[in-house]
């Protein structure tokens, strides 16, 4: 996978040597509070991290996994993945998922890896949409959202796993001006 470069960020694949920090960040329940990583202990994190660092290796991928570090020092502080939807009949379209360390926040570091990873997808892997939805709840991550040029689509309620009714926003970008 090519490595990223923005003003403030590098973008780039994931190593095992990225343990303590990548650990660090997805075991921070506030972090985590609206995803999937929230309910992982420490052996599912390290098994993703080197499922992750594996299918780097990869010359053909489907998904990209990228430690999202500091240009300045190549601290890492946060992940951003792209990938297949899980709504295959939208050929073309790719969805996304980020996380970035509470230290980080409010600092305009996930927009502006978002943007880069969008201007990747759609001028060099062709892709013709990317999808993202969050929580409701989850106010900062529609901003962020948001700031890297998504528009929302709407609202959706759901049965989750436990039975519990759980909403989500809906976003999308388009390589189309205009849409």
């Amino acid at each position: 996978m090519d490595t990223l470069e923005t003003g403030r960020l590098v973008l780039r694949d994931f190593a095992l040597t990225d343990w303590e920090a990548i650990n660090s960040i997805l075991s921070d329940p506030d972090v985590t509070r609206f995803m999937h990583f929230a309910a992982w202990d420490e052996g599912q994190r390290r098994a993703w991290l080197e499922q992750i660092a594996q299918e780097a290796q990869e010359p053909h991928q489907i998904a990209y996994n990228r430690a999202i570090t500091l240009r300045a020092d190549g601290l890492l502080i946060g992940w951003f993945g792209i990938g297949g939807t899980m709504h295959p009949s939208e050929e073309g379209t790719r969805e996304c998922g980020y996380a970035l360390g509470r230290h980080w926040w409010g600092q305009g570091y996930m927009p502006e890896a978002a943007r880069a990873v969008f201007a990747y997808e759609f001028s060099r892997l062709g892709t013709a949409r990317i999808i993202a939805e969050c929580d409701v709840l989850n106010t900062a991550s529609a901003r962020v959202m948001q700031k890297s040029g998504m528009h929302y689509e709407g609202t959706s309620y759901e049965v989750d796993p436990e039975g519990h009714w759980a909403g989500s926003h809906h976003y999308s970008i388009s390589n189309k001006p205009g849409d």
